[in-house]
């Protein structure tokens, strides 16, 4: 477990993160609270330094609906098994792009409260098939 939460990271650091080769054992990453933003988002989607990774928390930063499209379209996580991106100021429109995407199978545990998701991304949510191992989602 890597947990960097809270320390003003950044894009530049979750960058940095992203392109180091000294984790490919890591199964959990907190980096919540960094403000990390699209940039660093797409950073972290695009490494494939973390092919273990099953808990990724990246609560209260400022990724959007662009790093959530970036995560949605990413082979980097495939065995994540909890999402965190709480209070991220992510739309209907990054929540379906999640919904949407079949590369997140093993997800057991979702949140992304404090969004403003809609009833569109609960819609979304609600109706994909891509989640068979969904047990915990929190929206609200």
């Amino acid at each position: 477990m890597l947990n960097v939460g809270n320390n003003e990271v950044g894009d530049t650091g979750i960058q940095s993160l992203a392109r180091s080769p000294h984790f490919p054992n890591l199964t959990s990453l907190d980096v919540c609270s960094n403000r990390i933003g699209v940039a660093g988002m797409q950073a972290l989607a695009s490494s494939p330094f973390f092919p273990k990774l099953r808990s990724l928390n990246m609560g209260l930063n400022e990724i959007r609906d662009a790093g959530m499209q970036a995560i949605a379209g990413s082979a980097s996580f495939p065995c994540l098994t909890l999402l965190d991106v709480a209070r991220n100021q992510i739309g209907a429109e990054g929540i379906q792009a999640l919904a949407s995407s079949p590369l997140f199978s093993n997800l057991t545990s979702l949140k992304a409260m404090g969004n403003k998701i809609g009833a569109a991304g609960v819609q979304a949510l609600a109706g994909s098939p891509f989640f068979p191992n969904l047990s915990c989602a929190s929206v609200s």
